[in-house]
């Protein structure tokens, strides 16, 4: 029986080329689309999992009531937090901020010595790749002694062409000096959805000797004055977390009477990728908002490609009303007639599924450059999924297939053999109010690309008091040498000396990559206590920054290059930012200009520059100081694009002529920044594909149902037309209809996308208001494509010749 039902079922198909062709292509571009998402979303999902300690593992964050949760610990607190609390079992120290630096090897000769820069070198616990799940290759995980190191074999083979290098040493040259570091273990690349990622891993244990750490004494692992450090938990099982919480905090509390606000909380390592609702208060490394977006518009797609096969499907209840009438009288009943069509759906659908899988490896490269991440089919290897996907394949194809099968099964068969089943089709409302839904969620997606790329080019274009066109940025020499200092001010000479530099500055960091550190404790001489909690971003440059990169001043001067020279610390000089002064209880209408600040001393302020963005516009502008010095971490030249790889030979070779053996990175100024937004670049591209995606399956739903109505009006055409009605009129008059529906989708999505997109952009401190033409524009191009679509069938209905059409009465 099962296989007669598939047999017929496939001869409909068949049959009914056209109409089967744009049912299948539907719904395979819908699960195609769910299926690439979902990939996405089982990715973010999964990050982190493959920890076998995943459940026992916590990040420490310590929740100031003034300034929110933070996530960087003094490093000392954790040999005494492993003494005193025996719930904790292991206790991590991650210092990813301090490492970045170059790794050289020196060969057996000059032809196979190699420098690398990494900026993401990690300084860790000597229990770090016990605790975290990263396998081993080569060596062994321990890296509790001073100048021991792992690195990941992809590092490996990039620096010695081979993967079991455990036992050679090299040099890794950073801030803290040049120090030779023996290699004890070789891992396996870290998964891509680990949020702890790094291809080099330094014994935190090195700078436990004042010898290694160079004069920077706040990175002693064992002091408690520099939060630079991460700390990780692996707690005992059946602890009871909130009341360690309590008792870590009491401890904190001890530390000094600056922690005596401060609560000591742990956050779930499984917590730490994507949060267990919107109102999270604490950080992680994915975004719930987004991952639950972009399930949303999956869903959206797919239940749109179901919502079409109605629609379509409804054109061949004419065709179909006879060949039912007809077996009702040969004795079929109810039930097989219900089951024989929702077979030819079911049979519909896997058609469509299988292409839907093929249209996933070929789209794959592609949605991989969307979304940002490596994805592929291997990412839903969980027997969760696969079932959910197939009964959700399955009640798919009953949902939607069900309609068509019960009216068509619930045919009075003499009334369809006569051709009278005008009253039998009572779900015209039903399909008008299907092609309302679609266009309605077509319509939103229209109205969310719309703004989303106004938003981008909002934040691209308007950076609020910098300058960073024609900016090359030069990353400054890691490994030194002796007289490094004069080194680095020859090399600022030569550059200033080349005919196509305009500008040169030197600063210790660069605007979309950060701060050089923050801080609390700077106040006015006649400050409240209070305001020794709030805290400020320090950022160190030399006297040309603020005019290479165009920043103005509200008051005062930029440094001087004497104050440069002597450095912060004897010059006594420095230059705050707008929201800085305010936050010093500065009124900006008045002259500030040589007030003095106290940072364990006083300093004075040289001058005030007006607020830009350093950041991306997500966040509100920092409160920042300006400390003067003879920086060298990064080179800024301002330069034309004429001829450019010339220009950037000609720097290399100045390059490495001052600073030999390493290596020549470089950047631009306005691709660092706007790096900052590739979230929002890619999510603008996915819902611009989406938007076209949901046009394009809405239209051929409104196909199907313009084909339906015109078949039902086929004889009052015919009429019409023997009376005089033009082919302009009789178009007119089947069209309006089709697009009163387009008008009552657009009054529905107007206000729901208004409410939509208003919500994500209030993630943003500093966004677009959206205007009224946002929507126009998009019910203006949602009722054009309605019209192209719908008037094919129309002007062919009304083309037809009406004696043919009046004869089949």
């Amino acid at each position: 029986m099962i296989k007669n039902y598939l047999k017929i079922a496939w001869r409909n198909i068949t049959r009914n080329k056209v109409s089967s062709f744009i049912n299948i292509a539907g719904l395979a571009i819908g699960l195609a689309v769910f299926l690439l998402i979902f990939e996405f979303v089982a990715f973010e999902w999964g990050a982190n999992r493959f920890n076998k300690n995943f459940d026992q593992l916590y990040r420490a964050a310590v929740v100031n009531k003034q300034n929110g949760p933070g996530y960087y610990l003094p490093a000392g607190v954790v040999p005494e937090i492993k003494q005193k609390f025996p719930e904790v079992k292991a206790a991590v120290r991650v210092a990813d901020g301090i490492g970045g630096g170059v790794i050289s090897y020196t060969g057996e000769s000059d032809k196979n010595s190699k420098a690398f820069r990494e900026e993401r070198m990690l300084y860790v616990d000597g229990n770090f790749l016990e605790a975290f799940t990263f396998p081993l290759a080569y060596g062994t995980a321990s890296l509790a002694q001073p100048k021991t190191m792992a690195i990941s074999e992809s590092f490996a083979k990039k620096m010695f062409g081979k993967t079991n290098v455990a036992g050679k040493t090299v040099t890794v040259s950073d801030q803290f000096g040049n120090i030779p570091y023996t290699i004890n273990a070789v891992f396996k690349n870290m998964p891509e959805n680990s949020d702890i990622k790094t291809e080099v891993l330094l014994s935190l244990h090195t700078l436990e000797s004042a010898a290694n750490r160079d004069g920077n004494d706040w990175a002693d692992p064992n002091g408690m004055q520099s939060s630079y450090a991460n700390v990780y938990f692996l707690l005992a099982n059946g602890t009871d977390v909130a009341k360690l919480s309590n008792k870590l905090t009491a401890y904190y509390h001890t530390i000094s009477d600056d922690t005596k606000n401060d609560a000591m909380v742990l956050q779930p390592f499984s917590e730490l990728h994507l949060a267990p609702s919107f109102s999270y208060p604490y950080q992680t490394y994915g975004s719930l908002t987004l991952v639950v977006m972009l399930l949303g518009v999956a869903l959206l797609i797919l239940c749109i490609a179901w919502i079409n096969y109605i629609n379509l499907s409804t054109v061949q209840v004419l065709k179909r009303a006879k060949e039912t009438g007809i077996r009702k009288v040969l004795g079929a009943n109810r039930g097989q007639l219900t089951i024989q069509y929702l077979s030819e759906t079911f049979l519909l659908t896997l058609l469509a599924a299988a292409i839907a899988f093929l249209l996933v490896q070929s789209l794959q490269g592609l949605f991989n450059e969307f979304s940002g991440r490596t994805l592929s089919l291997s990412v839903l290897n969980s027997s969760w999924f696969w079932f959910a996907a197939i009964a959700f394949i399955i009640g798919g194809s009953l949902l939607s297939g069900s309609y068509v099968a019960f009216v068509l099964s619930s045919f009075k068969p003499i009334a369809t053999m006569r051709g009278k089943i005008g009253n039998a089709v009572k779900g015209i409302s039903l399909r008008k109010g299907l092609v309302v839904f679609q266009f309605s969620i077509s319509i939103v997606f229209i109205v969310a690309t719309f703004v989303m790329y106004l938003q981008l080019q909002y934040m691209q274009k308007n950076k609020q008091g910098l300058d960073l066109r024609q900016l090359l940025v030069i990353k400054g020499p890691t490994i030194s040498s002796d007289g490094q200092a004069a080194k680095n001010a020859a090399f600022k000479d030569a550059l200033a000396a080349l005919p196509f530099v305009k500008k040169y500055a030197a600063s210790n960091n660069v605007p979309g990559q950060g701060y050089n550190f923050s801080t609390a404790g700077i106040t006015r001489p006649d400050h409240q206590k209070a305001e020794e909690k709030n805290n400020y971003k320090m950022f160190i440059c030399d006297n040309n920054y603020f005019d290479t990169y165009n920043i103005k001043l509200a008051q005062g001067r930029t440094f001087t290059a004497d104050e440069a020279n002597s450095g912060w610390g004897r010059s006594k000089k420095v230059i705050i930012n707008e929201t800085a002064a305010t936050q010093l209880g500065f009124d900006l209408n008045e002259n500030i200009v040589g007030k003095k600040i106290l940072w364990e001393q006083e300093y004075e302020i040289a001058g005030v520059v007006k607020d830009y963005n350093h950041l991306s516009m997500r966040q509100a502008i920092d409160p920042v100081i300006f400390l003067p010095s003879v920086s060298f971490v990064y080179f800024t030249v301002q330069l034309d694009e004429a001829n450019m790889p010339v220009k950037l030979a000609a720097v290399q070779q100045l390059y490495k002529q001052y600073f030999t053996g390493n290596p020549f990175d470089y950047f631009f100024a306005d691709d660092t920044y706007n790096r900052q937004y590739n979230s929002e670049q890619q999510l603008g591209k996915v819902f611009i594909a989406s938007a076209l995606l949901a046009v394009i399956i809405a239209c051929l739903g409104l196909f199907g149902l313009a084909a339906f109505s015109a078949q039902q009006r086929i004889k009052e055409i015919g009429i019409r037309k023997v009376l005089g009605a033009s082919v302009a009129g009789i178009t007119k008059l089947l069209s309006k209809d089709f697009i009163k529906l387009v008008v009552v989708a657009i009054c529905i999505a107007t206000p729901v996308a208004w409410w939509a997109m208003n919500k994500w952009l209030q993630d943003f401190a500093y966004h677009i208001t959206i205007q009224w033409w946002v929507f126009a524009g998009a019910g203006l191009l949602a009722i054009l494509v309605a019209c192209v679509t719908v008037s094919f069938q129309a002007i062919k209905a009304a083309m037809a010749n009406p004696v043919k059409n009046l004869r089949t009465e």
